[in-house]
């Protein structure tokens, strides 16, 4: 049997490497970690990947600092782009005092921060630190206009890359795609478009040329055949799984349990009122609600009409209990698919079309879930497909449960997502350890099988996940439709912080998950999920090999 360079690729690549890399290729911060930890083993990888980790944030100055810190580095990287880190770093510092900047941060205070970012950048116009927080203001808000006046600034000429490719994004984020792929092709000049494959194909994408768009991923891909979500996006271009839309085979039932959020369920409803439901039918579970639910429920019930089933609880029992009381009624366990969806989510209209599409792709997966991302701010996702991982430092063989500690059995999941926005980098299907509670679908035989969502999580966090890893260790790993996405509700400003009750919870909840499941049980499920993990994009490789698109 033939195998492609490429599949030869992943298999011969430094295990440490591999198995950070199948996860993602996205990321500064991941990406700077794998190139440190390559520099010995894979000297021509670390280069490769450190450009790239220093092209997802080029003023970044802690980044800049710590590249040149590495020995004989910036020599290998193209001069421009070597020295545009050297300034970067030499302008970028970061105030002795910023406790007012921090407190107006922490209150959410949007204009002053606003203001506050300006006047810091009149006073201090060489210091890149201020620059560098306009634009993480104006991402976490979805204020890209914001961003585009903090570049608007005057600027060294040997920041030009750095500068011009952060005009790109933000200009293609602030809705100019034309004027981004202008933008986008000077900044590939030193730094390779290799580099912005992902932004470069969203870019396209939105000025309707998806034939480039596969050009470019499939470009990157024949470079640096590392990039791994390159790889899985390019995938789904070329079988056109982004574009796919299939009725889920069989009876459908849409389980949602509220208690007190009467204005998030009404905007929840609205959007499955306005989707494509076909014959699925709506179970409500009102979990004691003291507000305004049950005149929500009315209202919206009289629109589904025998479409939706209403059940009344006295006292709210708890997520885990909610969802296993909704499991069990007689109507849900004659259905083929359950789908848990959260009382302040909105879904699009084709919703349950994606799910069928990720279903006749990977019809075994023990789940299926979405790209979730918030409501106020959707450039920010909250949630993608993710896989476990060890904290560093606690990485291998140990004590199964060390329960003396606060986390006894140290482990989380990947957290790609929250180093850069939502600019198409995790547009694509694949297996994964777990997919968030947000917008969760079984098949209803599994979830029945499963034994229901553990009691010893109530009343919410992480009952979820934690059924999630029941169903790794049976084999059956979760399976994210990135091209999905839903809009998660949640509070701004001083309403949306937690009480210490609701963070204790979170926490506690957090250990005893860590307690269920030992050492011995989380290494088998990474050691699973990373083999599965490998053969997923190794078939994609085969499949885009023989199709021609790794071909020159």
């Amino acid at each position: 049997m033939n195998v492609s360079p490429i599949e030869e690729y992943w298999s011969e690549m430094d295990m440490s490497a591999r198995s950070r890399l199948l996860l993602g290729s996205v990321g500064g911060k991941h990406l700077f970690e794998i190139g440190i930890n390559c520099l010995e083993s894979d000297p021509q990888l670390a280069v490769e990947i450190l450009l790239s980790a220093y092209a997802a944030n080029p003023l970044d100055g802690n980044s800049a600092q710590q590249l040149l810190n590495i020995e004989a580095l910036l020599p290998l990287f193209p001069a421009p782009v070597a020295q545009c880190i050297t300034v970067v770093a030499a302008n970028w510092n970061c105030p002795a005092n910023l406790s007012y900047f921090l407190r107006i941060i922490a209150k959410r205070d949007n204009l002053k921060i606003r203001s506050y970012i300006l006047s810091s950048i009149e006073k201090e116009p060489s210091n890149l630190f201020w620059v560098q927080q306009g634009l993480i203001y104006a991402g976490a808000n979805s204020d890209f206009e914001f961003g585009l006046q903090v570049l608007s600034a005057e600027f060294s000429a040997q920041l030009t890359p750095a500068i011009t490719v952060s005009k790109a994004f933000f200009t293609f984020m602030d809705g100019d795609p034309l004027e981004a792929f202008k933008l986008l092709r000077i900044a590939s000049e030193p730094f390779g478009i290799e580099n912005f494959a992902h932004l470069a194909a969203s870019i396209v994408l939105a000025l309707g040329d998806k034939d480039l768009a596969v050009s470019l991923l499939s470009g990157s891909v024949m470079i640096q055949p590392w990039r791994s979500s390159e790889t899985l996006r390019l995938y789904d271009l070329a079988v056109g799984l982004d574009d796919k839309f299939i009725p889920l085979d069989g009876k459908v039932a849409i389980l949602l349990y509220s208690f007190n959020k009467d204005e998030e369920l009404d905007g929840t409803l609205g959007s499955l009122h306005r989707s494509e439901l076909g014959d699925a039918k709506i179970f409500m579970l009102d979990n004691g609600s003291s507000d305004g639910t049950s005149e929500v429920v009315d209202r919206w019930q009289s629109e589904f009409g025998e479409r939706m089933v209403r059940i009344d609880l006295p006292v709210n029992v708890g997520a885990a209990a909610a969802r296993n009381w909704l499991m069990n009624e007689p109507k849900v366990k004659a259905s083929d698919f359950a789908i848990y969806l959260d009382d302040d989510v909105e879904v699009d209209p084709d919703w349950l079309l994606r799910f069928g599409a990720a279903v006749e792709e990977y019809p075994d997966a023990g789940a299926w879930g979405c790209k979730v991302v918030d409501h106020i701010s959707p450039a920010v996702m909250q949630s993608v497909d993710l896989h476990l991982i060890q904290p560093s430092g606690e990485e291998g063989d140990g004590p199964e449960v060390d329960l003396s500690k606060l986390a006894p059995n140290p482990f989380k999941v990947s957290g790609l997502h929250h180093q850069l926005l939502d600019g198409g980098f995790f547009d694509y299907i694949r297996p994964c350890a777990s997919v968030t509670g947000c917008c969760h679908m079984f098949r209803t035989e599994k979830l029945l099988d499963n034994g229901g969502f553990s009691l010893f999580l109530s009343p919410s966090q992480y009952d979820d996940m934690e059924h999630d890893l029941r169903n790794c260790l049976k084999g059956e790993f979760a399976v994210y439709q990135g091209h999905l996405r839903i809009l998660h509700r949640k509070n701004t400003g001083a309403a949306s912080r937690v009480s210490i009750s609701q963070e204790g919870n979170a926490l506690g909840n957090k250990y005893k998950m860590q307690a269920m499941h030992p050492r011995s049980e989380i290494l088998s499920i990474m050691a699973d999920e990373e083999r599965l993990l490998q053969q997923d994009i190794e078939k994609k490789l085969k499949y885009l090999a023989e199709k021609g698109f790794l071909t020159s």
